[in-house]
């Protein structure tokens, strides 16, 4: 249930206080998510810079929302040619009863 309170979440060391639509465990697991993320962009760095570290955390969760992205649009076009296909397979057998029922009825 969202909540009008706001949610406080960490991140990067950094509290913030987050109000939105969604419930406060999303709001949770989003700032999980870029914590995280960030956290591990700086274990790789020799100096930390919070901007820098946040910069390169929006493009690699850009990146892999881009391609998730690309993903899901090929599954959904890969989806509706094979219910096409399906509903084409259907009609026909549904033509091949059809006939058979007026001859026998005939």
């Amino acid at each position: 249930m969202p909540s009008n309170k706001g949610t406080q979440v960490q991140i990067f060391g950094q509290v913030y206080h987050l109000r939105g639509s969604e419930d406060a465990d999303y709001a949770r697991r989003v700032a999980r998510l870029v914590d995280d993320r960030m956290n591990a962009i700086a274990d790789q760095m020799a100096s930390v810079d919070s901007f820098r570290v946040a910069v390169l955390a929006a493009l690699h969760i850009a990146d892999e929302y881009l391609r998730l992205k690309e993903q899901h649009d090929r599954y959904k076009t890969q989806v509706a040619v094979k219910s096409n296909r399906l509903v084409s397979l259907l009609d026909e057998l549904e033509g091949r009863r059809g006939g058979a029922s007026a001859m026998a009825g005939g």
